[in-house]
């Protein structure tokens, strides 16, 4: 009996966010002349990896940007595709670098069965939400190119990624500092109880892991300066949500930055004003020449 798959179709449609929505742009995979992209894959599992530079690069320590793959559920992992290319390329024309990387147990392909959605979920939990994948990304791009800096990176994530960025804020103490634009940031209430009992039934320990990775209820554990963004008008995210983990951060005596903005819906107001905006943060801390 499909009993996980039956429980979670409405949720999986209700929250599911596809690669031509984030971005209609035919060009959207389009790498500039000036930027360039290696593509590597973990031996162990064979997870992507792609570190972007700058072609014009000389050397030196550069700034990472460290950023898992966007758009699945929070509890599955995802491969990178042409959809996160845009989020990825302002960082570099920036002057830093891009450390980018899938994350453990995609969605099954069709048809979508319990067995698969259980493995899917399972790779994800034992990856600790994308902590491993990102860990040994990290540790790849660095024996590739010696010019990534060991002092300086942050954790950066739209939607489900910056959900995963949370998760390494509250687990890679060596950050700089991470960026969360449009996070779910309450895991409970995002999947609901229901939802949370299947999985939990179907792949024993769902539950812990979804207390142990919910932003909300972590917030005393997180370990670098934070800055959330999203927009009133965001139509996948309640505001409300984020605006009570700020709260809950600041009580924590926790550094964070909370920008709000009017529009530009879920996806928009990221790429348009979102990154920007995180730009110019991780510029002021580098200049701070503080973590905390």
């Amino acid at each position: 009996m499909r009993l996980i798959v039956s429980v979670l179709s409405v949720f999986v449609l209700a929250t599911s966010t596809s690669s031509a929505q984030l971005s209609a742009s035919e060009n959207s995979a389009v790498i500039p002349a000036d930027i360039v992209r290696k593509e590597y894959k973990i031996a162990e599992n064979g997870n992507q990896v792609w570190v972007y530079h700058s072609s014009t690069m000389k050397g030196g320590s550069i700034p990472c940007i460290l950023i898992a793959a966007a758009g699945t559920r929070m509890f599955h992992g995802m491969a990178l595709g042409d959809g996160d290319v845009p989020e990825h390329l302002p960082y570099v024309k920036a002057g830093f670098a891009v450390v980018a990387y899938s994350l453990s147990g995609p969605w099954p392909d069709d048809p979508v069965t319990d067995a698969g959605v259980i493995k899917a979920i399972s790779s994800f939990i034992q990856s600790q939400g994308g902590l491993k994948d990102a860990a040994a990304a990290l540790q790849l791009a660095r024996a590739k190119h010696s010019f990534l800096s060991t002092s300086s990176v942050y954790a950066v994530g739209h939607s489900s990624a910056a959900v995963v960025a949370l998760n390494l804020a509250q687990k890679l103490p060596s950050l700089r500092g991470c960026i969360a634009y449009a996070p779910a940031t309450d895991l409970e209430k995002h999947y609901g109880a229901k939802v949370i009992s299947q999985l939990d039934s179907g792949v024993p320990g769902f539950r812990r892991f979804v207390e142990e990775n919910s932003p909300f209820r972590n917030a005393e554990q997180i370990n670098c300066p934070t800055l959330l963004f999203n927009a009133l008008d965001d139509s996948k995210i309640p505001p409300a949500s984020i605006n009570a983990y700020v709260e809950r951060l600041q009580k924590a005596g926790k550094t964070v930055k909370h920008v709000e903005v009017s529009t530009g819906d879920h996806y928009d107001s990221m790429l348009n004003e979102g990154i920007p905006l995180g730009i110019q943060w991780i510029k002021t801390q580098e200049a701070s020449g503080s973590k905390h």
